[in-house]
């Protein structure tokens, strides 16, 4: 049997395995994976990650049998390989047409889908399904691609000597480049084409480009002007990748990689070969772990008084037992208090490079600068945890955080809205930068918030660019427009549970609706009144809305 007949057959073989399954799970996940060499390390990765509403579309280099490739797939269900191949050896513009027809396939054939991640058939997961599934669930429209403008460092010579006439024509265009690798949602498929259609010239442009794969998309997302490109782009791929001398090709994993691999965050590694990477594959299989970690955190409580608030910090502590528990104070009187205690004062965000909107307190609005403070100098934690002393809880802190441990949003407070929802708010003008519209801002509170390490490590570089404004505002603003994920403390995982239970009724007097939302913060309640689980924060006296 030839490799037309072949691939007849078992693409007969997939349309019937589509039609029941598109019925069952309308909301599909897509991997959309260029291979060119060793079947058995594409094998092991359809077996990995195939599962109930995956689906896999698949290019086979043009210089290669498809045979052995379509006998690795064999029993595993959703595997689509393209009937068009190209020749894509390292650096051609075919890479960039490989990819491009499969997203075409895509967007023709499996429609209306959730997420189209783009990997190599030298790739292997580190993560399991159940993580990756719920890490990019909780990034629905983030757009995942590594990006940085031309010239870059990394390239020789910046990367000009990529670009054919690059003095001339980067009048007219911004280029871009980073890794190949990306992961998108489905609609930007849509954005992507219709660019496309509408500037010819930059296809038949980057068929002259050197090493197109690490430029084209990037190029294009951040020229395409689109709001729901800029809203959802994050610089951030989804690849453990390693360069060895001379920086021409990833590194080949081996067991020594295994220690990094099991403390990296990335969902993917590259790349892996049957022979070179066998003892590290055994050992993955042998412990069956795919690396999942359970997701670090430190607790930070901050307060102006300590004495005052040691009772509700000593509860914090006996409940979480937990040694990543931290008290930020901004009490001078108690500026040495232990390892566990840090010192804070408001004139540290300047040192640190930031802009705070206003210079001589920490309140209002001002309290994420002790967190970046503290996230500066403790860096290896997944996840940060701010709770101001003013907050009162009754129920038990571990079982609050418990309900947490599994949802990877990078930014967890509560009562997010936009500006249209509460034009009347005070603070939506403290954003310094007037290019931002504010049809793009959103509004938050967070006396309990969680931030994820990358959120922290965004912010920590953007602020130093001399933004500022109200931390209720610049923080999910900047955020939100930066493609990182905000929830609302009411979304507990497996929690027993209402989220009403967790707040008192509001009532007229209640700043706007939205007040029914995570936990009570007016009208002002007696301690006596709370009889079951609640958060409480108390409306400052000085402010009125």
């Amino acid at each position: 049997m030839d490799e037309t007949d072949q691939l007849k057959k078992f693409s007969k073989s997939i349309k019937l395995t589509i039609l029941g399954s598109i019925l069952l799970n309308n909301q599909i996940m897509i991997y959309l994976i260029l291979a060119h060499n060793s079947p058995e390390i594409l094998s092991l990765l359809l077996k990995k990650l195939s599962k109930k509403g995956v689906y896999f579309v698949i290019h086979i280099d043009k210089n290669h049998n498809i045979n052995p490739f379509l006998e690795a797939s064999f029993g595993i269900p959703n595997c689509h390989f393209l009937a068009e191949r190209f020749a894509s050896h390292w650096g051609s513009f075919a890479l960039v047409e490989a990819t491009l027809q499969a997203l075409q396939y895509i967007r023709k054939t499996l429609k209306k889908r959730k997420r189209v991640v783009l990997l190599s058939g030298s790739d292997y997961p580190i993560k399991d399904n159940t993580y990756i599934k719920r890490f990019l669930d909780s990034h629905p429209n983030t757009i995942f691609i590594e990006y940085e403008a031309v010239p870059r460092k990394v390239w020789h010579m910046g990367g000009i000597n990529r670009f054919p006439f690059y003095n001339n024509v980067k009048e007219d265009i911004k280029f871009f480049g980073g890794s190949q690798w990306f992961s998108i949602p489905y609609r930007v498929i849509s954005i992507i084409f219709k660019f496309l259609e509408r500037s010819p010239d930059f296809l038949s442009y980057f068929r002259l480009v050197k090493i197109a794969d690490e430029s084209f998309f990037q190029t294009l997302l951040l020229n395409c002007d689109h709001s729901f490109v800029k809203q959802n782009l994050r610089n951030q791929h989804l690849h453990h990748l390693k360069w060895d001398k001379p920086y021409n090709h990833p590194r080949t994993m081996t067991i020594k990689d295994l220690t990094q691999l099991m403390k990296s965050k990335s969902l993917f590694a590259r790349k892996f070969d049957i022979v070179t990477s066998q003892e590290l594959l055994e050992k993955l299989e042998l412990n069956n772990r795919t690396l999942t970690s359970v997701n670090s955190q430190a607790i930070l409580y901050l307060t102006d008084n300590i004495d005052r608030y040691k009772g509700r910090f000593q509860k914090l502590k006996e409940e979480t037992k937990d040694g990543n528990i931290y008290c930020i104070t901004t009490d001078r009187k108690n500026r040495k208090l232990g390892s566990n205690h840090i010192f804070y004062e408001h004139n540290y965000s300047n040192h640190m490079g930031f802009k705070p909107f206003d210079n001589n307190k920490i309140i209002p609005g001002s309290t994420f600068f002790a967190l970046l403070y503290f996230f500066r100098i403790n860096d290896q934690y997944d996840y940060y945890w701010l709770i101001e002393d003013d907050v009162w809880y009754n129920g038990n802190w571990s079982n609050f955080f418990d309900r947490f441990k599994n949802i990877n949003a990078d930014f967890i407070s509560c009562y997010n809205t936009n500006y249209t929802d509460a034009k009347h708010w005070y603070w939506w003008d403290t954003i310094n930068d007037t290019s931002i519209a504010n049809e793009y801002k959103i509004r938050t509170f967070y006396p309990v918030a969680r931030f994820s390490n990358s959120a922290l490590s965004f912010l920590n570089k953007e602020l130093k660019s001399g933004i500022s404004g109200h931390g209720e505002v610049l923080l999910p603003t900047l955020l939100s427009m930066n493609g990182f994920s905000l929830n609302d403390l009411s979304m507990m995982e497996n929690s027993s549970h209402n989220p009403a239970t967790l707040i008192l009724p509001c009532s007229q007097r209640a700043i706007s609706a939205n007040n029914d939302g995570t936990y009570r913060y007016r009208p002002l309640i007696n301690r006596d009144e709370i009889k079951e689980e609640y958060l409480y924060h108390p409306v400052k006296h000085d402010i009125i809305s």
